[in-house]
């Protein structure tokens, strides 16, 4: 079977926008999106863009993430980011050793696998051939959905750099706990998952030191330019995307509310000239932020595949844009806020949900502003820099 193409891919998500609108609001009620749309989600093919061709995966371009999230954000953020955090796994499994994959993949070429990040009881021991983890991981979106969750382990050894690691472990091995209570995208079911003495296998690592450009473990049996990109220097536009769909979404909300209402004067408000002024600034935000994803997305395509190794500055450039990206869209919708009036103050607003649903994406730490201008500026003067994964 042919797999879809990009435009049609891109047809499926705007054709979907509307419906997750009209479910926005019932999905923060219940702090998740509704198994229904994960399976269209399923169904659309969304999960599969990254993973690869010899795992009934279609292998895209890194950019089509973006422009997905940036599509399915227009109708529900928290529906978007589900999309891109299960979706980038795809990417991360299809590096990792050729029997990881064998383990996830060959006997269920729809399984998915999402993350989770440790805290202080998050236990890690190393021990011959692999690491016992124990305790609890935190902020793990999409869980309910997933088959298989890597943990994000990070190592400061005495005798080598600090590093990071993906390490896998399936669902039978973790529970659950629903301690996942925002008053920002509230619908990722961001929950918390705990395990005990969970012994991993070194080969169901992955080491970020092995990721940062070039070929993986997983090349071994894919060899696309998909496995070989430098993951941290791109990995962070994945939570950007929705951003950029949750402020273009507002807008749209905003712009459409403005077309009926008449101000207490009884003038049309559509004819305004400062609403104009915000809505044009706002507007220019938002694509600003969405062509300056599109280029690195298409820059790292390009080095990767003519196997240049972007440097530690050209990584740190990448997330440093990300991150801007997000500042962007969140100036964007603070101003569009504004135009909602009292009425933007009520319980379920949509454009409100947008501006809570916004401001959260930007605290995640992949997109928090000052770290990633401080990493660019420790980059650009050749300072030490404490980031293992980038």
């Amino acid at each position: 079977m042919t797999n879809p193409s990009r435009e049609e891919l891109l047809d499926r998500a705007r054709q979907l926008a509307p419906l997750l609108r009209e479910r926005a609001s019932e999905a923060e009620d219940n702090l998740g999106i509704s198994r229904d749309t994960h399976e269209r989600f399923c169904e659309a093919g969304f999960y599969k863009i990254l993973q690869p061709v010899r795992y009934g995966g279609f292998e895209t371009d890194v950019g089509l993430v973006v422009d997905l999230a940036v599509e399915l954000g227009r109708g529900c953020g928290s529906s978007a980011w589900v999309f891109t955090n299960l979706a980038m796994h795809g990417l991360t499994m299809g590096m990792k050793d050729p029997r990881c994959q064998e383990e996830v993949w060959g006997g269920n070429q729809d399984a998915l696998i999402c993350s989770a990040s440790p805290a202080g009881d998050s236990n890690v021991t190393i021990v011959d051939g692999g690491l016992v983890v124990d305790g609890q991981w935190h902020f793990s979106s999409a869980v309910d959905f997933a088959d298989y969750v890597h943990l994000q382990i990070f190592l400061r050894p005495e005798d080598g750099p600090p590093e990071h690691r993906f390490a896998l472990v399936a669902k039978a091995d973790y529970e659950i706990i629903d301690d996942w209570y925002s008053t920002g995208m509230s619908a990722t079911g961001s929950r918390s998952i705990e395990m005990k003495d969970v012994f991993v296998p070194d080969y169901r690592m992955l080491s970020s030191l092995n990721i940062r450009g070039g070929p993986t473990p997983g090349s071994e049996v894919n060899p696309g330019v998909l496995y070989k990109l430098p993951f941290w220097g791109l990995g962070s536009k994945w939570f950007a995307g929705p951003a950029i769909g949750l402020a273009r979404g507002a807008l749209e909300m905003i712009e459409q509310d403005l077309e009926s209402r008449i101000g207490m004067g009884g003038a049309k408000l559509w004819a305004e000239p400062t609403i104009h002024g915000r809505l044009a600034e706002s507007g220019g935000e938002i694509e600003a932020a969405w062509a300056m994803l599109a280029r690195d997305c298409t820059d790292v395509m390009r080095m990767t595949g003519a196997g240049e190794d972007p440097t530690l500055l050209i990584r740190a450039k990448w997330r440093r844009n990300n991150a801007y990206a997000a500042v962007l869209c969140t100036r964007a919708v603070d101003r569009l806020f504004d135009l909602t009036g009292m009425r933007g103050m009520q319980p379920g607003h949509a454009v409100q949900r947008a501006w809570r649903d916004v401001h959260a994406v930007g605290r995640q730490l992949g997109i928090a502003w000052d770290p990633q201008a401080v990493n660019y500026g420790r980059a650009r003067f050749d300072l030490p820099f404490n980031d293992p994964r980038v």
